[in-house]
């Protein structure tokens, strides 16, 4: 179970553009509650709310919000920003009932990247295809992030998804058989380098070519200078 995270939100009735305006100005964030209850506009604390999402945890845990006397147990759904600023604009949550799944994207947790097989013995490099996964679990089970163990990934192999170990009752929501199995992280061999190195092993190869057509160029000159002093000598 994650750690408990809760936030203090007040209810507005006006909407709109302007509105949400001077929610902002007055360091508030407009956001909405949705879900297994009636639909709610509020307000929430700009400083309240930096706090909490530095936290990696917050994004994939169930919220206590508390709205004046009533209290909500949400999820984050969506989260916009000022792309100038990176500032939090607006914030959409859904009300989860403890008894009911809920479908969530977990971050996922990479260990042992740099001592995994492929990258200490093969010089490969580590590719997260994906970042997270969708899963279907009850709040009380969400996980707070999603370890897949690197260290025996081999250069040029790929870990997918029927091979990560979830926590229990935590299921995936893709669909994975045989046709249906995505890579979530691999190891491959930096093309760069690769390159790189076909580079100078063809450029040694012209060097040593052309020092032995040299050799063989002198040694037909040699041989000439040779014959024409024995024909000078007869």
């Amino acid at each position: 179970m994650n750690a408990e995270y809760i936030l203090e939100a007040t209810k507005r009735d006006n909407i709109g553009t302007a509105v949400s305006k001077k929610i902002r100005r007055e360091n508030g964030i407009p956001a909405v509650v949705y879900g297994d209850v009636a639909n709610s506009n509020i307000i929430l604390d700009a400083n309240e709310v930096a706090k909490k999402v530095k936290d990696s945890g917050f994004y994939s845990s169930v919220i206590k919000l508390k709205i004046g006397k009533e209290s909500i147990d949400v999820i984050l759904k969506d989260l916009q920003r000022d792309p100038r600023k990176s500032l939090i604009t607006h914030m959409d949550f859904f009300a989860v009932d403890k008894n009911k799944a809920v479908v969530v994207n977990i971050p996922i947790m990479f260990l042992n990247e740099e001592t995994c097989a492929g990258v200490k013995l093969g010089g490969g490099k580590i590719s997260h295809i994906q970042t997270e996964l969708e899963v279907s679990c009850l709040p009380k089970n969400i996980p707070e992030h999603i370890e897949i163990d690197l260290s025996e990934l081999e250069l040029g192999h790929s870990i997918h998804l029927s091979e990560i170990k979830l926590p229990e009752d935590v299921e995936l929501v893709t669909l994975v058989d045989d046709e249906h199995d995505a890579p979530v992280v691999s190891c491959y061999e930096p093309k760069a380098e690769k390159i790189e190195e076909e580079v100078e092993a063809a450029a040694t190869g012209e060097e040593q070519e052309s020092e032995e057509k040299s050799e063989n160029t002198a040694d037909k000159s040699d041989g000439a200078a040779d014959g024409k002093k024995e024909e000078a000598t007869k």
